[in-house]
């Protein structure tokens, strides 16, 4: 049926009315619902300084992860964005654009459906070999990519790893990052403490490349044995458990993947990366 002029410029109209209304609501909420080209929907997490929520692209409908951080911030914010920007790694969260308003900044990112590895970890349990590989290979091949531009995680763990539609793992939240130049050392205690290296509970200089290393192992360690190797409820006992102790409660072959990143006296950077078993 071929509509009449007439309902024709009606339709419009009200297609016009009711755009006219969106925007009003908009502009008239103190909620900001719109930024740039992107609607935001839901709270999808929450971080240090702000809430994460999930954006959805007006024209394309992909959907984003933004970040909305008050402007109070924007010093520590503003070295986090330096340093993600400047990485494109398929196993490092894409980060797409910032925008910015009088009152806040919105960091729209890549969005992980599939949340964080420790969730996966904790509704399944502790992985096989052939699972744990998996993931451990895409996060040493991001923190290499890393490293070889200078720049320095220092808060791997698996709350800040998350899985994309294909269960990939994304390396996340570049809060503690730096730019580790040659002999240049660092000397802040950051990330979280049962993924921390000996040398920063020492309260030892470090270069920074060996910290996310020790993290690395880690993470394999706790993919494997289903816990972490150094928790305890009390913060003293678990710092002397890392200075002092590592309990080999996985394979021996496993283990010696382990090792090579969780040596107390290793050289700043595993050989080649590699998470073979040497």
């Amino acid at each position: 049926m071929i509509s009449s002029p007439r309902s024709s410029i009606h339709n419009q109209k009200a297609k016009l009315a009711a755009d006219y209304n969106d925007l009003l609501r908009q502009l008239s909420s103190p909620k900001i619902t719109v930024i740039g080209c992107y609607t935001i929907g839901d709270t999808i997490g929450e971080g240090t300084y702000g809430k994460v929520k999930l954006g959805t692209h007006q024209i394309t409908g992909k959907q984003v992860a933004i970040k909305k951080i008050s402007k109070q911030h924007a010093p520590l914010m503003a070295r986090e964005i330096h340093h993600h920007r400047q990485l494109r790694h398929p196993n490092i969260i894409a980060l797409y654009e910032v925008l910015s308003t009088e009152s806040a900044i919105f960091i729209v990112s890549e969005y992980c459906p599939n949340g964080e590895l420790f969730d996966l970890l904790t509704e399944t349990g502790r992985f096989t070999e052939q699972q744990a590989q998996r993931y451990f290979r895409q996060l040493v091949d991001a923190i290499h990519y890393c490293h070889e531009r200078n720049i320095v995680h220092r808060d791997l763990k698996l709350e800040n790893i998350l899985l994309d539609m294909d269960h990939n793992a994304k390396i996340c939240d570049f809060g503690f990052a730096r730019h580790a130049e040659d002999k240049q050392l660092l000397e802040t205690f950051c990330g979280s403490l049962a993924y921390s290296a000996p040398e920063m509970i020492n309260q030892k200089r470090y270069t920074g490349p060996e910290t996310d290393i020790w993290s690395l192992g880690i993470i394999l360690y706790t993919l494997l044995a289903g816990e972490l190797p150094f928790d305890d409820d009390s913060e003293i006992v678990m710092r002397r458990k890392i200075v002092n102790t590592i309990e080999p409660t996985i394979s021996i072959l496993a283990l010696r993947s382990v090792s090579c990143c969780c040596q107390r006296y290793h050289n700043p950077t595993c050989p080649s990366y590699s998470c073979d078993p040497p």
